[in-house]
């Protein structure tokens, strides 16, 4: 079982960067683990629950955490296309920001 949560409870507050550690995935890449913290819950990410017609907040989200990541890097944004490309998909689960040399974005997956 998945939990998630609703676009609509969403804070940023709650977001919490672990330290960098050596990306497996890229070469000269580090990637930077997220937790989703309240004070009644830890998630290990974060999970929220997608609706076709949100995604524009969904984009919000993805924006406001990259901006909390402080770096001058160049931010890469993909969170929209991949939810525009998927419709019938129904959680985004974002778990970290992947970092190189020159850029930064979020590490997230799409799941039914």
């Amino acid at each position: 079982m998945i939990l998630s949560i609703p676009l609509s409870i969403y804070n940023k507050q709650f977001v919490i960067f672990l330290p960098p550690v050596k990306n497996n995935m890229m070469d000269h890449g580090t990637f930077i683990r997220i937790l989703y913290s309240t004070t009644n819950t830890t998630f290990n990410g974060i999970f929220i629950h997608v609706q076709k017609e949100n995604v524009h907040d969904i984009c919000a989200i993805e924006k406001d955490v990259l901006k909390a990541y402080i770096t001058t890097k160049h931010t890469t944004y993909s969170v929209e296309k991949q939810v525009l490309r998927h419709p019938s998909k129904k959680i985004l689960k974002i778990s970290g920001i992947w970092e190189n040399d020159t850029s930064y974005g979020l590490a997230y997956k799409i799941l039914e």
